[in-house]
């Protein structure tokens, strides 16, 4: 049974259009994110990449699977963005996705695909699964500021990299 663990941390891309609407822009600096990431490596590019999009460390939270308890507990009401892996033990990251959309307090909560498969099935599964966006990993570090100011915004973003 795999657990989950809370820490804080004190160019040939194409976009696919997608509107899933968003709320009130958030800036970086107030942005509270939440990371779904069960590979440490790719866990600690992702919190260093949020900092330098200006994400304070203290607001970048990580879980190493299902983030559910969390979202229904320590973190409730506080997270704007969960950048969600698609491939975790247990419960996969679409199935993640139905359980947040399913709760009213958390359905409004953007949730953004991270995952290395990029073939088109996968990416047109995360768009009508209802995904706010999709990041194809490995992350481009150049343009993921961008990425997530857009995101905390209210744009869908969907980037594939190739």
């Amino acid at each position: 049974m795999c657990e989950w663990h809370l820490f804080r941390t004190p160019h040939s891309a194409f976009h696919i259009p997608h509107s899933q609407g968003g709320d009130a822009v958030i800036e970086p600096h107030e942005a509270k994110v939440l990371i779904v990431e069960d590979d440490p490596s790719n866990m600690l590019v992702a919190q260093k990449l949020l900092q330098v999009a200006g994400v304070p460390r203290e607001n970048i939270y990580g879980a190493s699977s299902d983030p559910l308890p969390l979202l229904r507990g320590e973190l409730c009401g506080q997270i704007d963005l969960i950048l969600l892996d698609l491939q975790l033990p247990g419960k996969d990251g679409y199935t993640i996705l139905q359980e947040i959309r399913a709760e009213p307090t958390l359905a409004g909560i953007r949730v953004v695909a991270l995952t290395a498969n990029v073939m088109l099935p996968a990416i047109n599964h995360a768009q009508e699964a209802g995904f706010d966006g999709f990041i194809s990993k490995p992350i481009d570090g150049r343009r993921f500021a961008d990425w997530i100011r857009r995101l905390l915004a209210g744009e869908a973003v969907w980037i594939v990299e190739r």
